[in-house]
């Protein structure tokens, strides 16, 4: 089962940037090889990260496959890309947002849930894998998250679970790179409060 997917490989694990950005210029060129090539090597990580935001399986699926009709059928006005991890994860992160829109009151339930969305993003498991803490710090990491804004969870997770840089963050987040660099810096000084080394 897809959201049971708990380390996704890493975008690097497939491509450089220059082959990312050759894959990119073919698939808007019309080889399809090409986009199911960037389908393939970044599927698991869109999962992931729509699956953070929404947490239902179906509706993460569907929009990661209207993003790649999209980019099909709309090949010839889809831009260059400055980054193509950045452009998928904001581009799923629209269209599942619209979608979203689409099926709750447009004001009030939209807020209700962008307000919660990142609420309960991590598990003590995943955490200690990447922070690499002792069993005994399990407790203060969960303390250490709990303290943390929304935002600042989202932003650790794009940096520190898919590797991105904060100028890619600042492109799905729809944020400034300084809004970006305090949130991440924030956060980091709030765990470090809260794990005792």
């Amino acid at each position: 089962m897809l959201a049971k997917i708990n380390k996704p490989k890493s975008w690097s694990n497939h491509q450089n940037g220059d082959d990312w950005n050759k894959l990119w210029e073919e698939s808007r060129t019309g080889n399809s090889e090409s986009l199911s090539k960037i389908f393939c090597y970044t599927y698991s990580q869109m999962f992931n990260y729509g699956y953070k935001i929404v947490q239902d399986e179906d509706i993460v699926k569907d929009c990661i496959q209207e993003l790649f009709m999209n980019l099909w059928y709309n090949r010839n006005e889809v831009s260059e890309a400055h980054s193509v991890k950045s452009y998928l994860l904001s581009s799923l992160r629209r269209i599942i947002f619209r979608r979203l829109k689409k099926q709750i009151n447009r004001t009030k339930r939209n807020y209700e849930y962008s307000r919660d969305m990142f609420a309960e993003m991590y598990n003590v498991e995943e955490l200690m894998i990447h922070f690499e803490t002792k069993e005994k710090q399990k407790q203060q990491l969960l303390e250490a998250l709990q303290a943390l804004s929304k935002r600042q969870k989202e932003a650790v997770y794009l940096k520190f679970f898919n590797g991105l840089s904060n100028s890619e963050i600042s492109e799905v987040m729809e944020l400034n790179k300084q809004s970006v660099y305090n949130h991440i810096s924030k956060a980091i000084q709030k765990m470090q409060d809260f794990i005792q080394v």
